[in-house]
């Protein structure tokens, strides 16, 4: 009998599932600051309103956000993760500086168009903004920065000002849903992955059966596991990959996910910072986007591998890993000392064990003891015993 079709197999992600809190379950718990049109028009004018009133008493107009690029401004809570605090530190945008002008040209001008988009029930995503006039703004980059801080100053999430990322990441295995166009997917009918929607606060009959989500740092490791029929062979689970660093639309649908149907997830990234700032961004959010933790994270998720504990248990020949340079020690301080240290037991065990061993591991060092050792020892072992942290 294959060892997957017996119920022990699944006793320790049945006992992880089991142990999170099911008040919720079932039912989609998000937190919704604006639900009402009229609310998101509102803000958007009263800001205009204000810059329009300062011009008009002769001052030289301003704009206030919250400064998302400092720790300082950011607190930790448990089961929500990274959040700001209640008295940040702002940013002030100020018309007549040199050094902002441009940028107070450019926030005034996506809240145009993103009072337009709210007003007549349209969306674009960010690239379509840069493209209503690229002269203008200059660079995708510029846009990105300002859509951010137009939601972090008005407190509203992006998507409810109808203004969208694209999408890079792929989903295969038991899930099935209809999308905002009414389009009906079914991601077990993939050869290589079935793209995350970009509206997916529009997504609508989601329906699952799997025992497990498995979120994958690289697309190369998701391709892998789909030609080795991964998904197949263990049928009730679901692979996601942002490929690499995780856009919010692929954050959104594992939170979206997370919330009706609570469901273990378990985060597959390289044995290295960057790996693990990825696996952190999914489990409690990012610096940037802190205001914004409660539609994104999912404190739940678990660090499955490649653990630095690995390389030893595997035996794994250090020759066939990487040695940590300047840059990856200077991250691993700043690991190190993030706010959530205490609440992840054996995070600080496995970032202190890759200082002692003086190297990184990428997921693809499995290769070297067999070409399937992934897909056929390593992940089935991992989920059988519970080798997750």
């Amino acid at each position: 009998m294959d060892p997957i079709a017996r119920p022990e197999f699944w006793s320790c992600l049945d006992k992880l599932y089991h142990s999170f809190p099911k008040e919720n379950s079932n039912t989609t718990n998000v937190p919704k600051r604006i639900l009402c049109k009229s609310d998101v028009l509102l803000k958007i004018q009263t800001v205009m309103n204000d810059v329009m009133g300062q011009m008009s008493s002769g001052e030289s107009p301003t704009m206030k956000h919250i400064n998302r690029s400092t720790w300082e401004n950011i607190s930790f809570k448990e089961n929500i993760g990274l959040q700001m605090v209640n008295d940040p530190k702002m940013t002030t945008v100020r018309y007549e500086s040199p050094q902002s002008t441009k940028k107070f040209a450019l926030m005034m001008k996506v809240m145009s168009i993103m009072y337009t988009l709210v007003q007549t029930d349209k969306y674009c995503t960010k690239r379509d903004l840069f493209y209503q006039d690229p002269t203008f703004f200059g660079n995708q980059l510029a846009v990105d920065e300002a859509v951010d801080n137009i939601s972090c100053m008005l407190q509203i999430p992006r998507w409810h000002l109808h203004v969208l990322g694209t999408s890079k990441g792929l989903l295969a295995g038991d899930l099935s849903f209809q999308d905002a166009d009414g389009n009906f997917t079914n991601c077990n009918s993939t050869k290589n992955g079935v793209m995350v929607p970009s509206h997916v606060m529009g997504i609508s009959f989601l329906q699952t059966n799997a025992k497990f989500v498995l979120i994958i740092e690289k697309d190369a490791t998701f391709q892998k596991l789909l030609d080795d029929g991964f998904h197949l062979k263990f049928k009730q689970c679901i692979l996601v990959t942002a490929k690499g660093f995780p856009d919010m639309n692929t954050r959104l649908l594992l939170k979206l996910l997370w919330d009706k149907f609570h469901i273990p997830m378990l985060a597959l990234v390289d044995a290295d910072p960057h790996g693990i700032e990825i696996m952190l961004i999914y489990k409690y959010g990012s610096k940037a986007l802190a205001f914004e933790s409660e539609y994104l994270a999912v404190p739940s998720v678990r660090w499955l591998g490649i653990l630095p504990t690995d390389i030893k248990r595997f035996g794994i020949d250090v020759d066939n890993c990487i040695s940590l340079t300047s840059g990856d020690k200077n991250k691993i301080s700043d690991l190190l000392s993030r706010p959530f240290l205490s609440s992840f037991p054996g995070l600080e065990k496995e970032i202190k064990l890759m200082l002692e061993l003086k190297v990184k591991a990428e997921i693809q060092v499995l290769d070297s003891l067999s070409p399937i050792f992934l897909s056929s020892v390593y992940l089935p072992g991992k989920l059988q015993y519970g080798g997750w942290i």
